[in-house]
């Protein structure tokens, strides 16, 4: 956020569907700000969706009762990012979910199906957040209380309070889908690319012994090459 500036960073919370009017000040990058849960599912519904966020609505329509349909909505999208940077962050957030990161208590669950996603946890543990995805949906989950001055406890964090109840909800949503167990498919851009790193070993301090260099053999009269 230094690098970029926080009115740069500030642009993007708007473009990302943040209505908060946060200060320009460096603590931001550390959540010292407030959002509300749909807001910040919808943001992160930007990574799955190559950049595009749909705009979150809760009713899909209203019919009479004759099924005459009175009203539909649907979301409006908006470009957010480059479809090249929320792929990169979607793999990021994929290694959440793995034995080393903060969500490892899902790697099984995301070993076997394409989830992304990231903990949260607000100081004195007063919140507890997990915002996670697969290609098709984003589901989030917060928990703590109205009195933002009462703590969950010394051990709730979001990998402890949050993450299970959204496991809970993503393993229903898996076993249930009309097309399982067919794995959606997180589509990289074209202008993505991707190069293999192979981590090396240091060299050694100590040098292998070297070998004689042969002795220069006399020329050969026939071979000279006159200049």
């Amino acid at each position: 956020m230094d690098a970029l500036g926080p009115l740069t960073v500030l642009e993007y919370a708007k473009r990302f569907g943040f209505e908060e009017k946060f200060p320009p000040y460096l603590p931001i990058a550390l959540g010292a700000g407030d959002a509300t849960l749909l807001e910040i599912t919808s943001a992160y519904s930007t990574f799955p969706n190559q950049g595009v966020r749909m705009t979150p609505f809760s009713v899909l329509s209203v019919k009479d009762r004759e099924g005459n349909l009175l009203e539909e909505n649907r979301s409006e999208p908006s470009d957010v990012i480059r479809a090249d940077t929320a792929y990169v962050m979607t793999h990021m957030l994929r290694g959440v979910l793995t034995p080393r990161g903060t969500g490892a208590r899902a790697a099984a669950m995301a070993s076997a199906w394409p989830l992304a996603g990231k903990t949260g946890t607000v100081d004195e543990n007063t919140d507890a957040w997990f915002i996670g995805f697969d290609p098709d949906i984003t589901v989030g989950v917060w928990i703590g209380f109205d009195d933002k001055r009462k703590s969950l406890g010394t051990a709730e964090q979001g990998s402890l309070a949050a993450l299970p109840m959204w496991m809970e909800f993503m393993q229903g949503y898996i076993e249930g889908r009309p097309t399982r167990p067919t794995r959606p498919i997180s589509r990289r851009p074209a202008t993505s690319c991707f190069c293999p790193w192979t981590r090396r070993r240091a060299p050694s301090s100590r040098r292998a012994p070297r070998a004689p260099s042969p002795k220069p053999s006399s020329p050969d009269p026939a071979g000279e090459i006159s200049h």
